[in-house]
């Protein structure tokens, strides 16, 4: 590679920018979490994955212990996941909500409408006032189970469960701390 330089750049520059030129490419990180989750029955049986484009939250918001929070998209779905503690006595209080579009061949997108599957075991005494509101008159829907483990700078949260209707969810978030 042949650089010219102008009479006044200095050497050092000019060997800075051959060796950047001359480096490999470095692999790019993941940065972001990914999921899936399966719906076993009904009209919008299967599996939706997530690729990694949002990063999941783990933290304590002031005195509060640490949580999860993410929320992915895909071209079809979108999947909310809220876990206000990651300890093992509420290891079974969370939200799930799976968006499904539902797309008539030859369709345009307004006449797209969309499925809503939600699971939600978190008690009153751990949500916000918008969260209480959000969910108003609903209370706790459906069931889950979950499974927590932590490796490096991942945490991998699988759970399975129902929704009120007994549709049934399976699935899994890795989120990467960031």
């Amino acid at each position: 590679m042949t650089v010219k330089k102008p009479h006044n750049f200095p050497d050092i520059l000019t060997g800075a920018i051959l060796a950047l030129a001359a480096a490999p490419a470095l692999p790019q990180a993941v940065v972001g979490s990914t999921a899936s989750v399966s719906v076993n029955s009904g009209p919008h049986a299967g599996t939706y994955k997530f690729a990694p484009t949002s990063p999941c939250v783990i933290t304590a918001f002031g005195d509060k212990p640490l949580g999860i929070s993410v929320v992915l998209s895909s071209e079809n779905s979108s999947l909310s996941i809220d876990m206000p503690n990651i300890d093992e006595k509420h290891a079974n209080e969370l939200q799930v909500v799976l968006v499904v579009a539902d797309k008539r061949a030859g369709a345009s997108m307004k006449g797209t409408a969309s499925t809503t599957y939600e699971i939600d075991t978190r008690p009153d005494a751990v949500l916000e006032p918008f969260q209480k509101a959000e969910r108003a008159n609903k209370g706790i829907t459906g069931t889950a189970k979950t499974t927590l483990m932590t490796q490096g700078g991942s945490t991998l949260l699988s759970f399975t469960g129902a929704t009120a209707t007994g549709v049934k969810l399976e699935g899994e978030v890795t989120c990467r701390r960031m």
